[in-house]
This record gives C-alpha cells, structure tokens and sequence, in this order.
C-alpha cells in the first residue's frame, strides 16, 4: 500500500512531465492507496491527487475517479449531482490534508461536470454491490 508521501512524489513527477510509470501502475497504486481511514477525508485525498494529475493523464481519468467517488458514496452521497456538490465544496478548501492545486480546482470546476454520467454508472455499481 502505498504512502502519502509517495503518491505526492508520484503526483509531482507527472506534473512535471515524468511519463516514466506504465498507466496501469498508476492506477493500481492509486485504488490500493487509503489516504484517510475517515471518508471525508479519503475522497479529499482521492479528488486532490485525480485533478492534479486529470490534465497529464486524461485516459487515466474514469479508473481513477471510480475509486475517488467511492468514499463520496459511503458519505451518503447517492446521485451524481451530490457528488459533483461535494467535490465543488471541497475545491473551495484551504485547511485540510489535501487541498488540490489551482490547476487542479480549475479542472474539478470546470472539466469534472463533464463526467457527470460516468459518476451516475458508477453510483449504480456501488448501489447493485
């Protein structure tokens, strides 16, 4: 399982235009990640980690934000449109353990909506589990 530590350092390397990882190690270490045994704070670390990288690694995208809304659901967020609510609601913070870049608030604003149906299908799944 990986650390905060290390995702920061795999999140800044493709922010800087490391493409070194394969995609599919990327993904496997961010859903074997926990950054928080506490839900609010496990999406936050999600959602900071998606968006920072979400511009570097757009195919990457959906697997990551699968697992991103997961704890989001386990609040008691069940719709897409409560999802999209809480992730603009937390782009707006300063003091926790993981705030988002700028780019990355930029993105959760503006590109996240964008994803509205994928975060319905994958709502669905969680509900059928």
């Amino acid at each position: 399982m990986p650390t905060y530590r290390e995702m920061e350092l795999i999140q800044r390397r493709i922010e800087d235009g490391d493409t070194s990882m394969a995609d599919a190690d990327l993904v496997e270490k961010f859903i074997s990640w926990i950054p928080s045994y506490n839900c609010e704070s496990a999406a936050a670390g999600y959602f900071s980690f998606l968006s920072s990288v979400a511009k570097y690694k757009p195919t990457l995208i959906e697997p990551l934000l699968k697992k991103a809304i997961e704890p989001v659901y386990y609040l008691g967020y069940e719709n897409s449109e409560e999802i999209l609510n809480w992730v603009a609601y937390f782009s707006k913070l300063q003091n926790t353990m993981y705030v988002p870049s700028e780019l990355g608030k930029v993105w959760l604003r503006e590109e996240l909506p964008n994803y509205n149906e994928f975060i319905a299908k994958c709502l669905i799944e969680y509900m059928t589990e």
